[in-house]
């Protein structure tokens, strides 16, 4: 699938084909543009390929556990948002992925649709600020060596100006 830039683009991994079906539909009747995928590590060929805004994943899935899923796609694509859908909660496990920056939120299956809807739009926003605030920063560093180049050079023709005693 060929990603539109005008709508955004999240990836959904889950092993159950019935919630990972319900996902894709949910998301696209509210104009997520959906990939899914049921194996976290032909995922992971995605995340690699393309920018998702937002990555739901799964937390118990057979190839790989959701949270080592997220922290993976955290080092490839730093800027998605990424969400880990999951019925069985370890509330320090979910603390210490989301103090380590794996994991944007989490949501508790079954989800409430308004709930799932709301997080994924958060999620979105999330990603475009991060994403934004990237290619301004880069903009400023270039900006700084330009100016910095600008006054060395400056500096030389200054000092090639000043008669010598």
């Amino acid at each position: 699938m060929t990603p539109d830039p005008t709508r955004p683009y999240v990836l959904v991994v889950e092993d159950d084909a019935m919630v990972l079906a319900t996902l894709k539909v949910t998301l696209e009747c509210e104009h997520f543009q959906v990939e899914a995928c049921a194996n976290p590590l032909q995922a992971l060929t995605l995340v690699a390929n393309h920018d998702f805004s937002v990555i739901i994943s799964d937390h118990r899935m057979p190839e790989m556990m959701g949270l080592d899923f997220l922290a993976e796609c955290r080092r490839i694509r730093p800027n998605s948002s990424r969400i880990l859908l999951t019925a069985v909660l370890n509330p320090l496990n979910v603390m210490d992925a989301i103090s380590r920056g794996d994991v944007y939120r989490f949501l508790a299956k079954p989800w409430l649709r308004n709930e799932l809807i709301v997080a994924i739009r958060d999620a979105v926003e999330r990603h475009r600020l991060v994403t934004e605030n990237s290619e301004l920063r880069a903009i400023v560093d270039r900006l700084e060596k330009e100016l910095a180049a600008l006054a060395s050079e400056t500096c030389v023709q200054l000092e090639r100006s000043i008669p010598a005693e």
